[in-house]
């Protein structure tokens, strides 16, 4: 049975994903016995075309210091780079996602790979994506 909390956290992200979520087409993949081969769909999960999920593209910096720092300080040169990200709730995929799966954004027509799944707030994974073809 799931507790209070759980329960309240499932129906405060299905109306939150509602409002600001997106559709994705997500594939789980999986390595061929060929090294050299692309990974193929992986047969035994099944692809979900619907999944919603909110998105987001956050960015850091390296080599440039805090950003939350008190006082003023002269910006150093560094490298800027964004890595976007999915939040989807567990209960949405027949199985965990894993890193190397496929993700389509429909909005846009563009594909990723997992990079890293990260843990989030109960019942949730963050799922950091790279770009894999651009629409």
């Amino acid at each position: 049975m799931a507790s209070p909390f759980n329960a309240a956290m499932a129906a405060a992200a299905a109306t939150h994903d509602s409002i600001i979520g997106e559709i994705f087409e997500f594939y789980p993949m999986k390595s061929t016995s060929d090294v050299n081969a692309p990974p193929i769909v992986d047969p035994d999960r099944a692809v979900v075309l619907d999944l919603r999920a909110p998105w987001g593209d956050s960015a850091a910096r390296w080599h440039a210091d805090a950003f939350r720092e008190p006082g003023v300080k002269s910006e150093r040169p560094g490298h800027a780079t964004s890595r976007p990200f999915i939040s989807v709730q567990l209960s949405r995929l027949p199985y965990p996602p894993a890193r190397g799966d496929h993700v389509l954004r429909k909005d846009t027509g563009d594909r990723y790979r997992v990079a890293e799944v990260l843990p989030s707030s109960p019942g949730f994974v963050r799922l950091d994506l790279n770009l894999v073809k651009k629409a």
